[in-house]
């Protein structure tokens, strides 16, 4: 079960097993034709500094703070799951999620590890995350943009209403857990929004509001141990 719940932390959620016999890839959301490229694999211009900018803000050495609200939409459903509480980013690719509502727990990701304890059954499970679930953590724009070139089709919704510009990423290579991932990043480099959707049509957005930065964390807040006598599961 607490592998199931770890899941849906990171977007599968619980009804992917449901529709996992899914083989049809979903369209990606449209998005308007791309200005000139740059010259760094590919990258559209626009995309490239935006992309850069949120690079910028999150790398400063501190660790940066917002409220969000998480809303995952199994495939087939027209009801969605919310979920609300606050997250921190810091660099290089470390992440901490505390929910909040509707229940509370941790989920926290670093060097390529997840740990997610819940209180009431007082459990940590651990495990090596995919690229695809790390991927779909707000810690991807973290990524240079040449790199994140090389691993994505970047499109930039030209469309779009400022202050955000909106991106879309779609893997160069087809993959089961990755349709396709969006970002909006605002003029400042900070992210509004990310959303991503699996091959099965399952959809996950996390929404944040305005960041703050404070200093940086220490190790220990992004790779939770529980308090004495929590039950460890490692997969």
């Amino acid at each position: 079960m607490k592998r199931l719940i770890l899941i849906l932390l990171l977007g599968a959620g619980l009804a992917a097993a449901a529709v996992a016999q899914k083989t049809v890839t979903p369209p990606a959301p449209p998005v308007t034709a791309s200005p000139a490229q740059s010259g760094t694999s590919g990258v559209p211009a626009p995309a490239a500094a935006a992309l850069e900018l949120a690079l910028e803000r999150y790398t400063d050495g501190g660790a940066h703070g917002s409220n969000f609200v998480q809303i995952y939409t199994p495939s087939g459903f027209a009801t969605a799951r919310r979920e609300a509480g606050t997250v921190s980013i810091q660099a290089p690719q470390r992440v901490r999620f505390d929910y909040t509502a509707p229940e509370k727990k941790v989920f926290t990701y670093d060097s390529g590890e997840g740990r997610f304890f819940s209180p009431e059954d007082r459990q940590l499970t651990v495990r090596r995350l995919s690229e695809d679930e790390k991927a779909r953590l707000p810690v991807v724009f973290l990524t240079r943009p040449e790199e994140l070139g090389r691993q994505y089709e970047i499109s930039v919704d030209a469309g779009a209403d400022p202050p955000a510009t909106r991106l879309l990423l779609t893997p160069r290579v087809s993959r089961p857990e990755l349709a396709w991932l969006r970002l909006a990043i605002e003029k400042d480099g900070g992210v509004r929004e990310l959303s991503y959707q699996d091959a099965a049509g399952n959809r996950t957005e996390f929404r944040f509001e305005t960041w703050k930065r404070g200093k940086a964390r220490s190790a220990a807040d992004f790779r939770i141990t529980g308090p004495p006598g929590t039950r460890i599961v490692e997969n």
